[in-house]
């Protein structure tokens, strides 16, 4: 399979796993997203060779190879313009997250990658760690009963300054389709699609200079049930903390309740039924493998096209609700209950 690049900003290097784990998968050109990335960045790829070919234009790129997959990571509003060209073209795309900014940019991947049934799949990477594996077996299989609470946390490291793209709307979604979008999607990866509405404040007090980019947010998602799960964001990590990201997830049903911290590496539940246990953790495989073997025929998608532009619904309208101070309906989408 010959894979193509687009971009080296964000989790560029997301391929480089199935590059071992999938025979015959071959880097073969590289080109940047747009006029602040040099092909220089590419240097050490993982997978490059002397064959690899560099392109200062992508559009050159899929014009001039024979590609049967592509990755792109560009600035946040380049992806859905790449992700729009490869789709016109029928090539399956591997993206960033978000996918788009805006609900009619969402709209118009969705139709075009319906239109070609190329595949289109979001870099939703926490779906392979194996302790959200581990809390989605149980809940799945009813150990904790009927969820009825959730609190999802993701705390980073600011690190001494970001690109300036952070700093506008223009260029940046927001705090909570850049990094609230991997909680929603484990909620969503784990509970299901049951959420139907979402309000959420943020602020950018810690780097007013940044007023694109909250340092800190939390959402409240009202569930079909009567349940309620609530996520926090920041980038108030402190910089000599042991690891960059702080990850945790508890949830808490009628018959018991599941937490993981994955800076631990370990999941916890406790039900009616008996003294708290530490699950035992199953070897899991990180999303871009699962796409080209997906690709392959060999299993399915990690995401149905449907999936992936619900939770990057919810993404964008929870950063509406932030921004108005309003609450948002989740139940009206052409992407609700289709996975």
């Amino acid at each position: 399979m010959r894979l193509g690049l687009i971009g080296s900003t964000g989790h560029w290097q997301t391929y480089a796993p199935a590059l071992k784990l999938v025979p015959g998968l071959t880097l073969v050109a590289v080109a940047t997203a747009g006029p602040e990335e040099t092909t220089g960045a590419f240097d050490h790829a993982p997978g490059q060779t002397m064959d690899t070919r560099r392109y200062d234009d992508a559009r050159k790129m899929l014009d001039a190879e024979r590609l049967d997959v592509v990755q792109v990571c560009g600035r946040c509003d380049q992806i859905p313009v790449w992700v729009g060209i490869c789709l016109e073209r029928g090539l399956p795309v591997m993206a960033e997250k978000p996918l788009a900014m805006d609900l009619p940019a969402l709209e118009g991947l969705f139709q075009a990658a319906t239109k070609t049934k190329a595949a289109l799949v979001p870099m939703h990477t926490m779906r392979g760690v194996a302790e959200l594996a581990a809390v989605r077996q149980a809940v799945r299989g009813g150990d904790i009963g009927d969820p009825l609470m959730s609190f999802s946390q993701k705390t980073y490291k600011w690190g001494k300054s970001r690109p300036d793209f952070y700093r506008s709307r223009k260029t940046f979604p927001g705090l909570a389709p850049w990094v609230g979008i991997h909680a929603f999607d484990w909620l969503h990866w784990i509970l299901g699609d049951v959420f139907t509405e979402v309000m959420g404040r943020e602020g950018t007090t810690a780097r007013p200079e940044y007023p694109a980019c909250g340092s800190q947010a939390a959402f409240v998602l009202t569930m079909g049930n009567g349940g309620v799960a609530s996520v926090a964001l920041d980038y108030l990590r402190p910089a000599h903390a042991p690891s960059h990201a702080d990850e945790r997830l508890r949830i808490a049903g009628t018959r018991g309740v599941i937490e993981t911290a994955l800076v631990e590496r370990k999941v916890t539940l406790s039900t009616t039924d008996g003294p708290a246990r530490i699950l035992d953790l199953q070897k899991t495989e990180d999303i871009f493998t699962q796409f080209v073997r997906s690709l392959r025929g060999e299993s399915p998608l990690p995401l149905t096209l449907h999936e992936a532009c619900r939770i990057t619904e919810i993404a964008i309208k929870a950063q509406q609700a932030a921004d108005t101070g309003h609450v948002v309906s989740l139940r009206d989408s052409p992407y609700r209950n289709r996975v």
